[in-house]
């Protein structure tokens, strides 16, 4: 942009009127096209780049291969556990995580979003747990106990939050405790071993109010969602209980179960987990390319090919909230796709 003045200087009966005089170069370089919300992509397909003025705050994470990122102008949220504010202005972004996912335990609520940014994204978190599990070692995990780490997604480790666990020995394990609200457990790599059975890759349980668990045997990644976390003191108040189990691999798994046609294309099935618990978790499967709207805490796309907020996101991508407070999402199914979607809401 040039801004050009003259000075102009002329002197009538003693008034004189003077004006600043300059020529200003043209400073701005535009460093490929505008980025996408302010968004912050750490991984994604080798060899996509860019800059760019956009402004925003959503912190992108996924890929397995190659950085590229958008930096925004507005002014950003916080990473989770407080790493990697999102929103410089046109940097371009380095190869892999590194270190995008901070703070041991740290609150990742994050803060707000760009001025511009493209609600809900700009307000969420997104990876590819496959990534997570395939190269762990450059988010910010912290030590939730010996050979077992957490990575807070969402909340803070002492209350209701969104985590992935991971047992980094093959006979890991974590004492007995006791969950005064519901949790979730998918399974994205590894197994999990308890006294109810054990859990292999793509199978998600949910165990109910008043249940408890020592968990024995196990190695890999798990996507948790606590609605509290676990009690490791009052073990006493164990009950019976009888966990929520689906295999989200099933080739017949919407039609073992009874899913909901809410409107053409999309069916529906609400997981019945405990009232009061907490937690509310839906199956939606949509062959349409009209956007479902989902309000919850994080999407997780279990098959096909999914839209979500008008981006195109495959098997094993995540969508998170920074914030607590459940956001509304629109699901919808990538061209020529089917999309099955796990969603779950505190």
């Amino acid at each position: 942009m040039k801004t050009i003045s003259f000075l102009g200087c002329s002197s009538v009966l003693a008034l004189v009127l003077a004006a600043a005089c300059s020529d200003e170069a043209d400073n701005a370089a535009d460093d490929g096209s505008a980025g996408e919300a302010g968004e912050t992509t750490f991984g994604g397909s080798a060899g996509s780049g860019g800059g760019g003025a956009s402004s925003g705050g959503a912190l992108v994470l996924g890929g397995s291969s190659g950085a590229s990122v958008v930096g925004g102008a507005g002014a950003a949220g916080e990473g989770l556990g407080g790493a990697a504010a999102a929103g410089e202005a046109g940097s371009v972004g380095d190869s892999g995580a590194g270190g995008a996912l901070g703070g041991a335990g740290g609150d990742a609520s994050g803060g707000e979003a760009g001025a511009a940014g493209a609600a809900p994204l700009s307000s969420s978190t997104v990876l590819n747990v496959d990534d997570v599990a395939a190269t762990p070692e450059p988010y910010g995990w912290f030590d939730f106990r010996p050979n077992v780490k957490k990575l807070i997604l969402a909340g803070a480790a002492e209350t209701q939050h969104v985590a992935i666990l991971w047992y980094t020995v093959i006979d890991g394990g974590v004492g007995l405790h006791y969950h005064s609200k519901t949790e979730s457990v998918y399974v994205i790599d590894g197994t999990q071993t308890d006294a109810k059975g054990s859990y292999t890759d793509g199978t998600v349980y949910f165990n109910p109010p008043g249940s408890g668990h020592q968990i024995t045997d196990s190695s890999g990644f798990f996507l948790l969602a606590y609605a509290a976390p676990p009690d490791f003191a009052n073990t006493n108040l164990i009950e019976a209980y009888t966990p929520v189990r689906i295999d989200t691999a099933a080739a017949d798994l919407t039609t073992a179960y009874v899913f909901a046609e809410p409107t053409t294309g999309v069916k529906t099935y609400a997981v019945p987990v405990a009232d009061g618990g907490g937690l509310t978790v839906q199956l939606i499967e949509t062959t349409s390319s009209v956007g479902y709207a989902f309000m919850g805490n994080y999407l997780l796309v279990l098959k096909g090919s999914c839209d979500i907020e008008g981006v195109t996101m495959a098997k094993g991508k995540l969508v998170v909230a920074k914030a607590i407070t459940p956001q509304p999402y629109e699901l919808a199914a990538s061209s020529g796709s089917t999309c099955l979607a796990m969603g779950v809401s505190f």
